[in-house]
This record gives C-alpha cells, structure tokens and sequence, in this order.
C-alpha cells in the first residue's frame, strides 16, 4: 500500500511503483494517489484531488475529508497489506503509520517529512512507528543517522522523471538577450488553495509587465491533481496569450526565458531545467504567523535551501504581491548575466541532488524489507502451526 497526499509525491508514488512492478510483476499495489500512481496500475482507492490542503489553520476546514481519508486507509491496511509506504503529507501518514504499528505491518517512510524546517521532534515518532527511511535530499540523512533512524539516501527521483521526459532535448542557452517577447512560465502549484491564492497575483504581475514588454506570453502546466476547470477559469481573462499545457512541467520549464514558481518541489524541477525563476508563497495570514513561529529557516524554497544561500529571490507572503513579481521578474529580464548566472547556480544544485535511479533504489530497499517481513511471519506461522499438531 502506498500512501501520498499530493501532485509531487503521486509522481514519485508512480515512479516507485513502476520499479516495484518491474522487479516483481505479481505485487499488488493500492493507496492514495492521482493520476501518475494510476498509469502505473496502482489500485486506487482514495483520490489526492480531494486532498489539497494549504496551511496549518487551512487543516481544520478539512477535517471531515481528511476523517474519511484516514478511515479509508484503516480499512485497507485491514485487507491483507504486506507493506506501508508512505510519501511525504507526514501530519497525515504518520498517523496511518501508526495504525499500521497495531496491525504488525511494517512501514517505510519515502520522501522525508521536513523534519530539518519544523517539528524537528518528529524524528522520534518516525523512529517509533518506521522501520526504514529513503530520503531524498542528501543533507536529510545525517539528520537520521544521528537520531538512530534506519535511513538510505537513494537520490532524487526528479532526476529520473526530468531524464524521461526531456530525452533528446538539449537545455537552453541563457546567455541571449530576451528582448520584448519573453515567454514566462507561471508554476502556480499543485493544490487548489495555493491556485487560488497566488495565481492572481502572478497574473496580475504579468498585466503589469506589458508596457516594457508588449509581445510577452505566458505558459503554465497544470497539475493533474487540480480540477479541470479551475485554472481556465482564472485565465479566461487575461489580456495577453496563455497557454495551458497539462503535466508537463518540463517542456513548459525549457521553453521559458524565466519562471515564477510558487515554493514547493517545482523549484527543484526548475533547477533540473536551469530555469531561472522568481520564487512565490502566500498562505492564510494566521498559518504564515503560526509558520514563522514553528519554522526557523532563513530560507524557504528547496532550491535555495539544497544550495545552501539564497541565489533565488523569495517574495512570500506579503511580499507576494503583483507588483513586486512584476519587479523581480523585470529586473532578471533586462539583467543578462545575472540570468546566466543564475543559471549556472541552478546547475549546480541538480548536481547535488545525486545520481538517477532513485526510484529503483528505493523499489529494492521497500523490497528487501518486505520479504524480510515475510520470512518472519513464515516462520511464526509455521511455528504456531507446529504447536497446534504437537
């Protein structure tokens, strides 16, 4: 069984399942997922589109999805699962990690819960309630390694999807001059709320940029895990061309002269493509001041954090407003070598983010550990079946 709650972790839940199925044609695999978990023929039985939460306070307007979901996953834990993997959405997997415990089920965790931002003394529940940890951010394991948390570094599975996708194709070239036709990439998220939220402000940034720029376009992937009218409908207005492409963030990624990402992994997926970006975030003003008070980073993007500075600009919350994207994005526009430069530093941080194969790394680590758990509940079975003949 496997368990994700959004867009990013139902593509790596898909890629994993791939390798799992590729070593082992006779598994059978269900959970919570979306459409990548889906083409890979996961069983699913909890839908993620329902699942898009944003915020710490956001969690509680939830509550009822969030109680059916979690009622959902004990009824499949209850129907003959061998093994739990669980991807990320940790305020939620762990308690299904939990039910998982009193079941005897043994339980890998793939894709670390950001312990190393907030809620650092989570490391101790995952140590109580996981056998094993496949992180994919390589200063995560240290971070286990340290609390006696069995972990494996796998790599990133970024890497593999952006290969797959991207065969063939070379990275483009930042050094040329944009002039007054840019092509702007606007990543406005994965979860409804997020959409909603800041897409308007990317919008109206982009309105904003059409004096200096009047021949500017604008394209945006659309993630899988929204509803199918949602982002159109926030489009349908605008004064300058849109171009909505559906899951396929790399080819909307290479073919911009720069991008506004809101924070999340698709600032990694742009360091893949090396596309220089503007990094947004906006969430209710009660979760961000809750945020501030539980998250000590000085940085708040995975791109800038793997990197280890802040080479990015950040505009969160409220600084998150049109005119300051349009400000952002203007100045990297007209600013040639700093484009370029950001570009390379953007290659550096995919160097960091180790070697592909990550999703068949982590299909023989979760494989290792299931028929180790099969093996023991041979042998107690056969023993309990020996003291009845006895």
């Amino acid at each position: 069984m496997i368990v994700s709650g959004e867009a990013s972790g139902d593509l790596h839940g898909g890629a994993l399942a791939e390798a799992l199925f590729s070593k082992d044609h006779e598994m059978e695999i269900v959970g919570f997922g979306g459409k990548a978990m889906r083409a890979a023929g996961v069983e699913i039985r909890f839908d993620i589109k329902r699942l898009g939460i944003v915020g710490i306070i956001e969690i509680v307007f939830h509550f009822r999805v969030l109680l059916e979901a979690y009622r959902t996953a004990v009824r499949l834990l209850e129907e003959s699962v061998d093994l739990l993997v669980l991807i990320d959405f940790s305020g939620f997997n762990l308690r299904v990690a939990k039910a998982a415990n009193e079941r005897g089920i043994p339980v890998v965790y793939y894709v670390s819960p950001q312990v190393w931002a907030w809620r650092a003394g989570r490391v101790k529940t995952i140590a109580e309630r996981v056998e094993q940890i496949l992180v994919i951010l390589p200063f995560e394991k240290a971070i286990y390694d340290a609390a006696h948390v069995p972990c494996e570094f796998v790599g990133n599975p970024l890497l593999d999807e952006f290969s797959r996708a991207t065969q063939g194709r070379a990275l483009p070239d930042y050094r040329k001059q944009v002039g007054l036709s840019p092509v702007i990439a606007l990543l406005p998220g994965s979860r409804t709320r997020e959409v909603v939220s800041i897409l308007p402000e990317m919008l109206a940034s982009m309105e904003k940029l059409h004096a200096t720029f009047p021949d500017l376009s604008v394209i945006i992937p659309v993630a899988s895990s929204l509803s199918e009218d949602l982002i159109p409908g926030l489009t349908a207005s605008a004064p300058f061309p849109v171009k909505l492409i559906n899951d396929s963030v790399y080819d909307v990624l290479l073919d911009a002269d720069l991008a506004v990402v809101t924070s999340g992994t698709a600032t990694l997926q742009g360091a893949l493509a090396g596309t220089p970006m503007v990094v947004v975030y906006k969430v209710s003003w009660l979760s961000y001041w809750l945020a501030k008070c539980l998250v000590h980073l000085k940085s708040v993007s995975l791109v800038n954090i793997v990197a280890g500075e802040p080479f990015v600009p950040e505009l969160i919350q409220g600084d998150c407003t049109s005119e300051r994207i349009a400000k952002e994005v203007s100045r990297l526009l007209k600013d040639d070598a700093g484009r370029e430069a950001m570009h390379k530093s953007l290659l550096k941080v995919a160097d960091r983010l180790g070697q592909p194969g990550a999703s068949d790394r982590a299909a023989s680590a979760i494989l290792r550990i299931l028929n180790r758990s099969l093996k023991k509940k041979s042998v107690h079975h056969n023993v309990a079946h020996a003291r009845v003949v006895a």
